[in-house]
């Protein structure tokens, strides 16, 4: 019963984060990459005859400031059911840099579900009682400052990259693409630039976007995330909720808002607090980089600026109609200041147009007051013809000044 000796199922874990390319950086003389992780602990096992390699986990692109990482979670998974008792990695920065998370895992949640935690080149092996546990909580310092350093290394260098008008952003908004050989700098990508184009012309043409949205979709017009996939682009699916995205009144609206598309760049709109923090927040547009001309428009800034003031009016559609009604958004009540509303009333075989308060029509707040939209469309047409007849008058008086 004394020559017992207890087997460990193993878990490998590997991870490798983006700024990890940190030979540079750091000054180390082995890469980091998973293929060398991995190796380096299946020769530790070879060489430990107590433990048996039960599964790997890999976090490929993962940070380690935080533990949000969907293989480390399934490690924990694993712990917590049973399937390993042990944990192996190639160093403690591996398994996370952020020191106060580090110890918890290692110094007392693993105690406690009796796992040994091995730390491979950091000589850190937590079923050997003889080893200095006061070192480890230094280590994992070291691992938190060293992330905090790069953090603050790549905000900056992003920081300068904005302000010299260089495209930083993973992918780019729908409509453009990274240019070839250059990656910061973006160039129209012809079909979907045509696509944006057709969706502001339908929105000057008085479509409203469930209008546009269902447009596009009867054509068979791939979204920008379907689109993205079909170029074999990989693009987080956290948002998507149906077997195939399809358009939306959301995604037109995004569009029809971009900037962009009239070669203004704006960049660094939001930020985290910290390296440790990632939620993303909303900057002071005081601190956006906004530059002006950065890259070929596909949308006129006249088109752009007539789109947003249509996007600020009431221009919903009836159920029946493609397109907003006349002087949709640009009435209002004269009682409340409520939006003026068409309705169509049936009598006698015909249908007669009346323009209402929108508050009388829903809620009866208003009293029912109404207006033929002949009569007002004329009234408006007779003043527009008047106001135009002065203009022209005051234009020959200053040419005859």
């Amino acid at each position: 019963m004394d020559n017992f000796k207890k087997i460990y199922h193993a878990g490998a874990y590997e991870r490798l984060s983006k700024e990890d390319g940190d030979i540079a950086l750091s000054g180390k003389a082995e890469s980091n990459s998973i293929s060398n992780q991995r190796s380096l602990i299946e020769n530790f096992i070879s060489e430990n005859d107590d433990i048996v390699l039960t599964r790997e986990y890999v976090d490929d692109g993962y940070s380690g400031a935080n533990f949000d990482r969907p293989h480390f979670q399934r490690m924990l998974e694993d712990i917590k059911s049973g399937v390993i008792d042990c944990v192996i990695v190639k160093d403690l920065s591996r398994f996370g840099r952020e020191y106060i998370d580090s110890g918890m895992y290692i110094e007392r949640l693993f105690p406690a579900l009796g796992v040994r935690f091995i730390a491979i080149n950091d000589h850190v092996d937590t079923a050997d009682g003889s080893q200095d546990d006061i070192i480890l909580p230094f280590k994992n310092l070291m691992n938190d400052a060293y992330c905090r350093d790069i953090s603050i290394k790549i905000r900056s260098h992003l920081a300068v990259k904005r302000k010299n008008g260089e495209y930083v952003g993973a992918f780019v908004p729908y409509g453009y693409e990274k240019q070839k050989g250059d990656p910061h700098k973006i160039v129209p990508d012809l079909y979907a630039a045509g696509i944006v184009q057709k969706i502001f012309q339908l929105k000057l043409d008085g479509y409203s976007q469930n209008k546009i949205a269902d447009w596009l979709n009867e054509r068979g017009i791939l979204c920008p995330l379907e689109y993205k996939r079909s170029r074999g682009i990989r693009v987080t699916e956290n948002f998507k909720t149906h077997e195939e995205a399809a358009w939306s009144p959301v995604s037109v609206r995004r569009i029809l808002e971009n900037e962009i598309y009239t070669g203004v760049l704006i960049q660094g709109r939001r930020s985290t607090p910290n390296n440790k923090v990632k939620k993303l927040l909303l900057k002071p547009e005081s601190e956006w980089i906004r530059i002006e001309n950065s890259h070929e428009p596909v949308i006129s800034r006249r088109e752009f600026l007539l789109v947003q003031r249509l996007l600020k009016m009431d221009s919903r559609t009836s159920p029946y109609e493609d397109s907003v009604y006349p002087l949709s958004g640009l009435l209002i009540c004269g009682d409340c200041g409520a939006p003026m509303v068409k309705r169509d009333v049936p009598a006698g075989g015909k249908v007669y147009s009346y323009y209402i308060c929108s508050r009388h029509d829903t809620k009866k707040d208003c009293s029912p007051h109404r207006i033929s939209k002949d009569r007002l469309e004329s009234n408006v047409l007779s003043l527009l013809q008047a106001h135009i007849a002065n203009v022209l008058d005051l234009q020959k008086i200053l040419e005859y000044v």
